[in-house]
This record gives structure tokens, C-alpha cells and sequence, in this order.
């Protein structure tokens, strides 16, 4: 892959190192100086909307649930903000923008392997990006230095001399960059200005040296690349810090953060997990948290999901809320841990949902209610995660049993063999419910049936829950089989129905190694495709020591969150 580093507004091209260090200004560069651009990747693909990623960069998934005897630390990385991240770090710089900024002009971050938006190695800056990058610094540059609004944001700006401009550098180059400027770096981007400002005026100086601050790749990418000492590479303590505020608050870190990361009070892992906690009860960080929940079962799905049902189509998105409080409620008001998510005999419904599932007798906003005992129990028992592994004229046990196999047991889905005929191409076999349907095309098919024994038998224990999500005790007349055989890590387990499966997967090391893997993989962007970097927090979470969210702020305790292994 071909890297060079471009600054689009002052047509300014060079190579760019691991580092992404500055580079010499090309000969149409006003400046005439060293500057910084946006690092591009010169082989994305231009055609592909929202993902600059090659495909063939990105290392093949761990296992998630996947173990080791001890924790070990993973590769140095440079991880590209995300949509979220970038946008959280501008507001947070320039607070008066407020709702006159309409936020980043950038679409969707790609997904990982593991299905994540936050994996580092998917989150390259192609052309497409660094243009829709560009458009939104240029556009906050220009809100910022409004005539109204620049005075607010420096107080020097009346005197237009290059003190001020250097003020404005230091200033904002330390939030922007979660470090202090070094004096090269102040110079270059004051000689920036004042080469703009001498053919215009102080304002247009700011807004353009404005805009190559935050193109830069101090400011887009987080550093987690550390010195070397010894046998690896410790990560300063401004490293530390923006990844204590990314990885947990999801913005830059505090100018309380970086005192205390200057005054080396985060080299303490104790206090490290105590500002993670605290970060993670942030709105911010309690996204950070619902984020990871929404990619894992793509829950959120339900709300593009379509029925000839009109109420269920009224209802798709109180459904994703279901789920959200739910969660809400398990991991951040009672402190669950997998279990707790798998096997919690309650739900949170409004009026709405209350009616239309037939239970609850709620007739206001939503409130926690007891599920009956046919309804199942915990997460795998609601309509977002029902419905949206289903067809829009019937259930599907193909489609739950893969997505319990793949993103509860973390299992590697097998490839799709060519010629496979839909399942609607094969209506002319008799079946009296959809379950014998799908043993009549799958299990009986000794070709289908390689793959298919693996999942659909997962799949056959929610058959008694519809295409709605909703409880059947029977389907058009006929009796229901829910039961099923099926393989939780190394032990083939027998279950009768959705709350038997839920329980022998909550029984299971397996499932709980699943979620604690994609949870660390998450945290951590991927962490370079190692997986073992929070070996002890696992045990501890597997053993019901702690809870998830204890759990999550743990990470950084681990040795991987200051260190990384030499190349």
C-alpha cells in the first residue's frame, strides 16, 4: 500500500512515515514551509462509499473466545478517529459552534471483520474520506473564524499580530493534538499563517492554518506507538491519556486528564480504572458501552426491518429501545455480568409493546416488566433480535442459529456454497410448520446439512416466538418442537426452547469468552489482531467476579493499555 500525506486546499503531496511525521511543502504550497495533510491511502477505492479500506490489509479475526495462560501486549497502532470520535473532539475544542455546526460530513465508518466500527485497521483516510474530511474543517474553520465568533475563541485576534497567531497554535494544536506542540511544530504553523495572512488578512490566516490543524494526523489519528525501552515500547503519558479518554469517553482527553498524565499519576493502573470508570459514566461513554451491544447482535436492524404487519412497523423502534434499556439497566444499574444479559427474567416495555406482545399491562412510558414464563428470558428473547433474524412471512432458524453461533459462541461461519437455492424456491415441500420446512431442505440434505447441523438446531430453540417476535404456542394449529442438540464450545448440550438454550449457553465458559473477546477487541480497536491482552480481567468476568462494565473499565489496568510489543 502506497501512503502519502495531502493537504487537498494547498495541493500538497509527499511521502509519509509509520510516524506520520511533517513533510517537505510542495512547490504549490503558499507556505513554502513543512506542513501537515491528511494521511492517504492511494489504493482505496474511490467507487466504494463509506469504506477506504483494503480489505486485504486487515489480519484474519481472532477467535474471540479464544484463551491463553497470561496476558501479553499487541502491536504498536495508529488508529484513525472515528466519525464519532472526530466530531466529539471538534465540539469539544470549539464549544461555541454549538448547533450552528451541523457535525462531520463524513458517512458511516466501515465495519471490521468482527463487525465493529472501530477497528484501526478498517479506519484508513482513502481519497473519498480525506475529501469529506476536508469539507468539514473547512466548514468549522469557517464558523470558528466568523467575525462574531473568532474574539470568542481568541482574545487577541483585534491586535492580528503574530503573537496572537502563535497563541492560537499553542492553544489549540494541544487540544487538537492531546499534547503539547513542539517548538518546530508552532513555528511551522505560525510561518503558515503569517505567509496567508500577508496576502489577506489575520482572520483568513487562522481559518486556513485552522484547517491544517485539524487535517493533520496528529489530530485524525490516535497514537498508540510508544518508546522504545528495552525489550518494548512503552506508550507516553500523553498517549495514555488520549487512550484513556477515547477508549472510555469517546473524545479527547481533558486538559485535567493531561495534567494528570503529565504529572505521571496514570502510570497507577488503579487510578487509570478509576478515571475509566468515571469516563464511562459519561453520556459519551455510555455510548461507547451501547455501541459495542448494537454491532454485536445488530439489534438496531429491527428498525429497517419490513412487515405487512402495520403495528409492528409502528412499533420497530420502541422495539430497539426495549433493548437499550434493557441493557441500560443490566450492565450500568445492576452491574451484570453475561449471564445476568442472557438469563434476566425481565424486560423494559411502553404501552405500546405491553399491548402488543400481551403482557405487562403497562400504559405509560417504558418500565421494567416481568416476563411469563413461556416469553423466555434475557436478550436473545426480544423482538429487535427475534425479528430481525427472521423473513418478513416467517421465522427462521437458519437465521437465529447463525447469529447465535457466530456472535454468542463465536464461531467462524462457514462460506456459502455457490448455487445454494433460496428457501422460497423450495415451497413446493410439504411442511406442516417451519421447522419441519427447514429439516426437509436442510437436515435431510446430506449436502445442506454440513453446514447446517452446526446452527439451525440453535435456531430451532426460538421457534416459538414468530417473525414479530412475538410467543406462538403453535404454528397455524400444529404442535411446536423447540428442542435441539447443539455444540457450546467442546460439549454437545440438549435444550427444549428458548430459555433452556439461554440457560446452558449461560452455563458455558464459552459463551462468556465469546463476550469478553469481542468486548477487549472492541475496546481496544482490535488491538492488531491479538486477542490475549486482558487475560486476568477475562478469568475474572468468567467467574463472576465482576460485571460487564467493571470488566470493560479493567482494560486499562492491563499491561497492553502502556505497552506494546517492539516489531
Amino acid at each position: 500500500m502506497t501512503m502519502r500525506i495531502c493537504t487537498p486546499t494547498l495541493a500538497l503531496c509527499c511521502p509519509i512515515l509509520l510516524a506520520l511525521a511533517g513533510c517537505k511543502a510542495g512547490p504549490d504550497d503558499p507556505s513554502g514551509e513543512d506542513t501537515d495533510g491528511i494521511a492517504v491511502d492511494d489504493d482505496a477505492d474511490d467507487d466504494a462509499p463509506n469504506d477506504d479500506s483494503d480489505d486485504d490489509d486487515e489480519p484474519p479475526p481472532p477467535d474471540a473466545k479464544g484463551r491463553c495462560e497470561s496476558s501479553v501486549v499487541g502491536p504498536p497502532l495508529m488508529r484513525r478517529l472515528t466519525r464519532a470520535e472526530f466530531e466529539n473532539t471538534i465540539r469539544d475544542a470549539f464549544p461555541m459552534l454549538g448547533g450552528n455546526w451541523g457535525g462531520v460530513a463524513m458517512g458511516p465508518d466501515p465495519l471490521s471483520n468482527l463487525g465493529f466500527s472501530n477497528g484501526a485497521a478498517t479506519l484508513e483516510v482513502g481519497k473519498q474520506t480525506a475529501n469529506e474530511i476536508l469539507r468539514t474543517v473547512e466548514d468549522v474553520a469557517s464558523l470558528v473564524t466568523d467575525p462574531s465568533v473568532l474574539p470568542n475563541v481568541l482574545s487577541c485576534a483585534n491586535t492580528g499580530d503574530q503573537a496572537c497567531a502563535r497563541t492560537f497554535v499553542e492553544q489549540t494544536g494541544r487540544r487538537l493534538f492531546r499534547r503539547p506542540l513542539t517548538s518546530d511544530e508552532v513555528q511551522t504553523y505560525v510561518d503558515h499563517h503569517t505567509s496567508i495572512a500577508g496576502s489577506s488578512n489575520f482572520a483568513t490566516g487562522i481559518k486556513w492554518t485552522l484547517v491544517a490543524l485539524l487535517q493533520s494526523p496528529h489530530t485524525l489519528y490516535r497514537s498508540e506507538v510508544g518508546e522504545v525501552d528495552d525489550d518494548v515500547r512503552r506508550l507516553t503519558p500523553y498517549e495514555i491519556a488520549s487512550e484513556l479518554a477515547y477508549d472510555f469517553g469517546g473524545t479527547a482527553p481533558s486538559e485535567a486528564l493531561i495534567a494528570m498524565a503529565e504529572s505521571g499519576r496514570l502510570d497507577d493502573p488503579e487510578v487509570r480504572v478509576q478515571q475509566a470508570r468515571q469516563l464511562l459514566a459519561t453520556e459519551r461513554g455510555r455510548e461507547i458501552v451501547h455501541r459495542f451491544f448494537r454491532e454485536w447482535l445488530g439489534y438496531r436492524q429491527i428498525e429497517s426491518e419490513t412487515r405487512s404487519d402495520q403495528t409492528f412497523m409502528s412499533l420497530r423502534s420502541s422495539m430497539a429501545e426495549e433493548t437499550r434499556r434493557f441493557i441500560e439497566t443490566i450492565v450500568f444499574e445492576q452491574g451484570g455480568d453475561v449471564r445476568d444479559l442472557l438469563l434476566a427474567d425481565f424486560t423494559v416495555l411502553d404501552a405500546g409493546l405491553s399491548q402488543y406482545y400481551g403482557f405487562g399491562s403497562v400504559s405509560g412510558d417504558f418500565q421494567v416488566v416481568t416476563r411469563p414464563p413461556e416469553w423466555g428470558v434475557g436478550i436473545l428473547s426480544q423482538a429487535s433480535f427475534l425479528a430481525t433474524y427472521a423473513h418478513p412471512e416467517y421465522s427462521s432458524p437458519t437465521l437465529r442459529g447463525l447469529a447465535v453461533f457466530s456472535r454468542v459462541l463465536c464461531n467462524e461461519r462457514p462460506p456459502v456454497p455457490n448455487d445454494v437455492p433460496a428457501l422460497s424456491e423450495t415451497e413446493h415441500i410439504e411442511a406442516k410448520t417451519t421447522r419441519e420446512r427447514y429439516e426437509n431442505v436442510h437436515v435431510h440434505n446430506e449436502f445442506c446439512a454440513t453446514c447446517h447441523d452446526q446452527f439451525d438446531p440453535l435456531g430451532f430453540a426460538f421457534e416459538h416466538f414468530d417473525q414479530y417476535g412475538r410467543y406462538r404456542a403453535s404454528e397455524n394449529g400444529n404442535e411446536i418442537d423447540a428442542t435441539g442438540t447443539a455444540r457450546i464450545g467442546k460439549e454437545a448440550v440438549d435444550f427444549d426452547g428458548a430459555t433452556e438454550f439461554a440457560q446452558r449457553a449461560a452455563d458455558s465458559d464459552t459463551t462468556t469468552d465469546c463476550v469478553s473477546g469481542l468486548l477487549s477487541l472492541y475496546t481496544f480497536g482490535g488491538a492488531g489482531g491479538e486477542l490475549c491482552v486482558a487475560e486476568e480481567a477475562r478469568t475474572q468476568l468468567a467467574e463472576g467476579d465482576i460485571g460487564l462494565l467493571d470488566f470493560i473499565a479493567s482494560l486499562a489496568a492491563s499491561d497492553h493499555f502502556v505497552e506494546r510489543r517492539r516489531k
